[in-house]
């Protein structure tokens, strides 16, 4: 049985072995909250999963004991790739990236059945890293596990969180996060707001809490694009994927679909920009300005 330490949320335990046993284990996973330690142990022990050459045929569970699943364990094994930071660098890069991991997804596997890449720190990965693993991602080859470790989710961007599945190991958000997430929300939301209300000065001053943030930029314009969604889905009983009905609806009484996607296509422009390092101010007044023009086609 994997994921046994008494910390780990019952359902989570439960989800992980359910896959296990009937051998459907996600080939992109998302480990959040918990102890570094935590998710590092819990990631060997899918890694397993994947690796162990004495593998239960009733139930699919490594036997933890064979050469292969004592390897993985030890951080031995050759099919297992820890993706981390170049020496003396704090941030993972592109270039590691596609050296370390995406150069090697074409290769067989060395000895197993497959290949585990393990992203062991995912909470201060750059939205650029990010989009390059994205492709390979949501459609990893056959022999390919990805394995993606994380205090809390508002470090990933929504596009990479919707391709993984996710087994939250424990609190997945600490007080400074939640802070930062409350943020991304509020501030959304009064763009939207602000955007029912044909003031582009408004737009300006409700993005002022980027100013000197690009990773909150980057968060906000995910989080709108939920909101523009919703708008978009008012009235057709779809689920809402953003939690800001009250913006949702404004908007969609604002706004006709086609502006809403025009609105939506500014906001993937300012996150593309935002990933090669663009500057926050220049951003905003950007996004003021390309929003302008669409203001005036309210309902």
């Amino acid at each position: 049985m994997l994921f046994t330490d008494k910390e780990i949320p019952e359902n989570t335990i439960n989800a992980v072995n359910s896959a296990v046993r009937l051998g459907r284990l996600p080939c992109s996973i998302l480990l959040s909250g918990g102890s570094s330690a935590l998710r590092e142990k819990c990631a060997l022990e899918l890694a397993s999963a994947v690796l162990c050459t004495q593998t239960d045929e009733a139930n699919h569970e490594p036997c933890m004991r064979c050469s292969a699943c004592l390897r993985v364990r030890a951080g031995l094994h050759p099919d297992v790739f820890k993706i981390v930071p170049e020496d003396g660098k704090k941030l993972l890069s592109v270039k590691t990236v596609r050296e370390s991991c995406l150069a090697r997804l074409s290769s067989s596997p060395t000895e197993g059945l497959g290949k585990v890449f393990v992203f062991p720190d995912c909470d201060d990965m750059q939205a650029v890293v990010q989009n390059a693993l994205l492709k390979s991602v949501e459609e990893p080859p056959e022999d390919t596990m990805f394995i993606f470790c994380c205090d809390g989710r508002e470090g990933l961007l929504t596009t990479v969180i919707s391709r993984l599945t996710e087994y939250p190991l424990g609190d997945t958000l600490s007080s400074k996060s939640r802070k930062n997430d409350e943020k991304v929300n509020e501030t959304a939301e009064k763009i939207a707001f602000a955007l029912c209300d044909e003031d582009e000065f408004g737009v300006m001053l409700t993005c002022a809490p980027m100013n000197k943030n690009r990773k909150m930029m980057a968060s906000v314009a995910e989080r709108l694009i939920l909101i523009i969604r919703d708008a978009m889905a008012e009235g057709s009983g779809a689920p809402p994927l953003s939690g800001s009905d009250m913006a949702a609806y404004s908007l969609s009484r604002s706004y006709k679909i086609s502006s809403l996607l025009k609105i939506k296509e500014v906001l993937d422009k300012i996150i593309t920009e935002s990933s090669f390092n663009a500057n926050e101010n220049l951003l905003i007044s950007r996004f003021s300005s390309l929003t302008a023009p669409i203001l005036k086609e309210r309902l």
